[in-house]
């Protein structure tokens, strides 16, 4: 690997709004060029050692030992009708533009020593942003311990890839409920396996403050996630039936976390507010979750629900806030009853509510459906997706109509 990306890896590593002095174009253009250099040298002069292209991008294994190392890149561009957010009543009044970004552009790369310890880094090119940096001891399958910066396993829609959902985006749940990326650590394994009682556990603590910050120096946050496999296998973070188990699978989870922080709300860009609140101070913010979700899938049907209950209390000014919410969605491969349809093609459906405080009567309301063309799985596929997104205050209500179409590749 470049000693050039090394120096900058370790730039990212201490706090990633601070990456490197250089521009972003010519970061982007670096390591864009490193990994695109190496699929060519993988077909010619690395094809007799070892490296090839593979199912995650350029691939070394040393199968005796069970070490490997990967790159790969991936991007995503899109069309959307409406570029907006809707949360509340007067974002229906601003002027919304339509129009196709690249909304993400990522190098990945992963790695595994002697099956006993496996790294992952992931940057996000497009913006300029360090967004996991991890390494996980997974010699134990009962005890794992993962130290770095990733999305903590609390729900499984945010840590469900972003190239690997039904959807474009996330439902509007994930906005207001989402811990997403944080420093720490976490400790998870999984027990009984194949049995009744088949269960998956985490337990960590983190920075607490989002991507690229640490600790405040007061109380960090502190995230607990139990999960019931209960039938006796486990249900992979990933959306879609596209393995089309023979068998179901399933899982039944229930988590927790509680933070004191500056933040309100979290997001790839970091620490945030949600709508009401100022900017705080250190610890201002006290902020309890608990969350309820249930996945499974079976041949070519998949479904996934999550409840969400929010408590965010102003430890400076006063005053207590309760937010509920969640989302229910759910897959299906029509080839599976008519041969006749091509079996790449998926059409899904989703329903999701926010009750932005329990003492207001502000809704937010989404209805989505959606068709996938997979060309290779996740790692090429074209999203058709609508969305109709309300909000909804007293007796008031604002709507609108979103279309979208993504194409999500990776190389």
């Amino acid at each position: 690997m470049s000693t050039n990306y090394l120096h900058l890896l370790m730039a990212t590593r201490g706090r990633a709004r601070q990456v490197c002095g250089t521009p972003l174009v010519k970061r982007a253009l670096f390591l864009i060029g490193l990994t695109l250099g190496g699929f060519i040298l993988a077909h010619t002069a690395l094809a007799d050692t070892g490296w090839a292209y593979g199912k995650r991008g350029l691939e070394w294994s040393a199968p005796d030992t069970g070490s490997y190392l990967w790159t790969g890149v991936r991007a995503q561009s899109r069309y959307s009708s409406l570029a907006n957010n809707f949360n509340l009543i007067e974002d229906f009044d601003q002027p919304t533009e339509s129009g196709f970004t690249v909304n993400r552009a990522r190098i990945k790369i992963g790695a595994g020593y002697q099956n006993l310890l496996t790294g992952y880094h992931e940057y996000d090119v497009r913006n300029g942003n360090l967004l996991d940096l991890r390494a996980t001891w997974v010699q134990n399958p009962a005890f794992n311990v993962r130290v770095g910066q990733w999305k903590p396993e609390f729900n499984r829609e945010r840590v469900d890839s972003s190239g690997k959902q039904q959807f474009s985006d996330r439902s509007v749940a994930n906005y207001w409920f989402t811990i997403d990326r944080q420093w720490g650590a976490v400790a998870s394994g999984r027990l009984a396996a194949g049995a009744k009682m088949d269960s998956s556990w985490w337990a960590g603590v983190l920075g607490g403050n989002g991507r690229s910050e640490s600790s405040d120096g007061g109380k960090p946050m502190l995230m607990a996630r139990w999960q019931w496999n209960y039938t006796g296998e486990v249900l992979p973070f990933s959306q879609s039936a596209l393995k089309r188990y023979e068998t179901p699978r399933g899982s039944l989870a229930f988590a927790a976390v509680t933070n004191e922080s500056q933040y309100t709300r979290f997001s790839s860009s970091g620490g945030g507010q949600l709508e009401g609140y100022e900017p705080g101070s250190n610890n201002q913010y006290r902020i309890e979750q608990i969350m309820q979700e249930w996945s499974w899938q079976h041949r070519g049907t998949s479904v996934q629900q999550e409840l969400h209950w929010k408590s965010i209390t102003d430890q400076r000014n006063g005053g207590t806030r309760d937010i509920y919410g969640g989302y229910a969605q759910a897959g299906w491969f029509p080839s599976q009853r008519w041969q006749t349809i091509p079996d790449n093609l998926e059409v899904a459906s989703r329903v999701a509510y926010v009750n932005q405080d329990a003492g207001d009567g502000l809704h937010d309301i989404e209805f989505s459906i959606a068709t996938n063309l997979f060309f290779n799985g996740h790692r090429n596929k074209l999203t058709f997706e609508a969305s109709y997104l309300s909000v909804v205050e007293d007796d008031e209500q604002e709507s609108d109509i979103r279309f979208q179409v993504q194409w999500d590749l990776s190389l």
